[in-house]
């Protein structure tokens, strides 16, 4: 077999291309951190990786997701704590004002006081997310959700609750309907209200309000009346359904409520007990501030008439916080998923970067032991080239 020059020069240039080619592929390996310079590298391995990269941007995404919920909740968090504590504030101030000895200044200054208060309650509902986003308007939110007027309260929101995808197959609501949280509250007790009759004359006033037996009330109509030293309870339709000697302090039973009557009654006073209706907070609020701007210092009867109404009031205060500390329970269960989420997502984003970097990242040393044997071997064969290409024929025939 015969060997030409020319093919000896161009199999030792391909083979020193190649010895090139080899040398370059690792030091990108090294210069880039990267395995996989083309998928060709590792076929396998490269289809892997860019599986894995798509869960990782679904990842990182859902991640964004859960932080923005989480902040948007803690803000809705944060407002409806301010609410509770404005109620408590509230039902304090309606308390020591439905003593009975206070001035009617004193009373004025009090109704100055909840108007602050009622102010604070507005803020909160209409508390944003810090991006002009309104917390409580539904996904209506571009503007503030509530505004008061004097025909009552206005809702410009709606009861649209936005999904937030924190996993592939889980969501969280974003927030909680304000119209759930501020108009949809019940008068009174929550379950009937108590009102007194405007042509009342004595001074016997309501002092308790409450259901003593749910399965006894049959959510109907009645009215409480006084004649001679004695008292009726009738229903809609004119039936007694309790009666008996009337004295100050006793707590008069029928249907599963019980009415606590304190004072003297006139001949012919009476209060009316309907099933509760729905009244929102606001409201509420507006109607103690109502009631604590009427003078009363004049007349016995008008004072005992206010007490009634703002015990009616204070009982419509204790619904709404009950109310609120429910949704802040919800959204406490929502923080807690978002937490969770949030949790599970770091501990994947860890194993798809680990999983990566094992198909991708190059291992330093074995590629650096590596390109200095593939050097090596470039360098001892760009010297043999060199030698060997010197002889020729030529010389032996000199």
């Amino acid at each position: 077999m015969r060997v030409s020059t020319a093919d000896f020069y161009r199999q030792s240039i391909v083979s020193l291309q190649r010895q090139q080619s080899l040398a370059l592929h690792t030091q990108n390996q090294l210069s880039s951190g990267s395995k996989l310079q083309t998928a060709a590298d590792d076929p396998t391995g490269a289809a892997h990786g860019l599986s894995l990269d798509q869960t990782r941007v679904a990842n990182q995404r859902y991640t964004e997701n859960t932080k923005a919920l989480t902040e948007r909740l803690g803000l809705a968090e944060n407002a409806l704590s301010g609410i509770s504590e404005t109620l408590n504030r509230v039902r304090e101030r309606a308390l020591q004002g439905n003593g009975g000895t206070l001035s009617d200044s004193d009373r004025a200054s009090i109704a100055a006081d909840l108007r602050q208060s009622l102010d604070t309650l507005v803020d909160y509902a209409n508390a944003a997310d810090g991006e002009g986003r309104y917390l409580f308007a539904g996904s209506n939110d571009a503007n503030a959700p509530f505004a008061l007027t004097s025909g009552g309260t206005q809702f410009s929101g709606d009861d649209v609750i936005r999904q937030v995808q924190i996993g592939p197959n889980r969501a969280v609501a974003s927030s909680d309907s304000g119209a759930d949280v501020f108009l949809r509250q019940r008068a009174g007790n929550g379950t009937f209200s108590v009102a007194v009759t405007a042509s009342n004359t004595g001074t016997a006033t309501i002092a308790t309000a409450r259901v003593s037996d749910a399965a006894a009330w049959d959510g109907g109509s009645y009215s409480l009346s006084f004649t001679g030293g004695s008292y009726s309870v009738q229903d809609g339709g004119g039936n007694v359904v309790a009666s008996g000697a009337y004295a100050a302090g006793q707590t008069i039973r029928f249907r599963g409520a019980d009415l606590t009557v304190s004072g003297a009654p006139a001949d012919g006073d009476s209060f009316s007990i309907t099933p509760s209706t729905q009244q929102d907070l606001f409201q509420t609020v507006r109607d103690l501030i109502t009631l604590f701007d009427t003078p009363t210092s004049a007349s016995p009867a008008a004072r005992a008439q206010v007490q009634t109404g703002v015990l009616d009031k204070l009982g419509a205060l204790e619904s709404a916080q009950s109310k609120v500390i429910d949704i802040r329970a919800r959204l406490g269960a929502r923080l807690v998923a978002a937490d969770d989420a949030e949790n599970q997502l770091s501990s994947q984003r860890v194993k798809i970067d680990e999983a990566l970097s094992g198909i991708r990242d190059i291992d330093y040393a074995e590629a650096a032991s590596r390109l200095t044997q593939q050097l090596t071997g470039l360098q001892a064969a760009q010297q043999s080239f060199a030698k060997i290409q010197g002889l020729s024929l030529f010389d032996y025939l000199r």
